[in-house]
């Protein structure tokens, strides 16, 4: 057997990024934090990351000292606080990458909490850019009915009744899309953005029970018409939509 090729795949292989991932946990604080292997081909978005961690652990272990501090000498017991953040890539292209995150935590209440987040890179300039930016006022604006209708079907299915907007009700009403995190997604994975992904945290639409609500729409023609030049190639029209489009945070 000739070891040479074997050696070479090996080498290759050690040669690729890899996804990071950091997991600590001691008396005060179970910590978590992780991104994909895309973002350690981005050095400036993985140093960012890698502040944003550090900044994360030291002010999570402060409010644990804290909160087990406050405990001392009382009935109510000490639980390990909890911090978890992972980022997902929800599709890259040439120009851009788009990531999405989870984070969850733990302060010693009755539950924890859940956040969503997102962030869309701009390879080539090395910053962030910003997604409602990208897609502009009227193209937010057209989006929002089909936005609406479609979180209301995700409600619906939830609560096992028909749900409508209107009457000021939070859980009835559709958040404004400005304000969430928007992910463009690339989910057949041609390296285009055919879908825009909306973040919907608990509570912002729904009960906790009901969990953080992700709308998946599929963007159409219109909704590409005011891309600026330079990030039209990153994006494409998407197919209908399916029956259960969208899924459950």
């Amino acid at each position: 057997m000739n070891p040479v090729p074997f050696l070479l795949a090996s080498l290759l292989a050690a040669a690729q990024p890899q996804p990071f991932a950091k997991a600590q946990q001691d008396a005060l604080l179970d910590f978590r934090y992780g991104w994909p292997a895309v973002v350690e081909e981005e050095p400036a978005l993985r140093d960012r990351f890698s502040r944003e961690m550090q900044a994360a652990e030291a002010q999570a272990r402060r409010e644990a000292q804290e909160d087990q501090a406050a405990r001392q000498g009382s009935d109510a017991p000490f639980h390990n606080h909890v911090y978890s953040r992972e980022w997902e890539s929800a599709g890259s292209t040439a120009q851009l990458l788009s990531l999405t995150a989870r984070t969850e935590t733990y302060t010693g209440g009755a539950h924890g909490n859940l956040g969503l987040a997102a962030l869309l890179w701009d390879r080539s300039a090395d910053r962030e850019a910003d997604t409602a930016d990208l897609l502009g006022p009227a193209a937010l604006q057209a989006l929002a009915p089909r936005y609406c209708a479609r979180l209301n079907a995700m409600r619906s299915e939830r609560r096992g009744e028909p749900v409508r907007s209107g009457g000021g009700e939070p859980f009835t009403d559709c958040p404004p899309l400005p304000g969430h995190p928007l992910a463009p997604a690339d989910k057949d994975g041609n390296g285009r953005f055919e879908t825009l992904r909306i973040l919907i945290g608990p509570y912002e639409a729904g009960p906790w029970v009901e969990g953080a609500y992700i709308v998946e729409l599929p963007l159409e023609p219109g909704d590409l018409a005011a891309l600026p030049e330079a990030f039209r190639p990153a994006f494409e029209v998407g197919a209908a939509p399916a029956l259960e489009a969208g899924e459950r945070g």
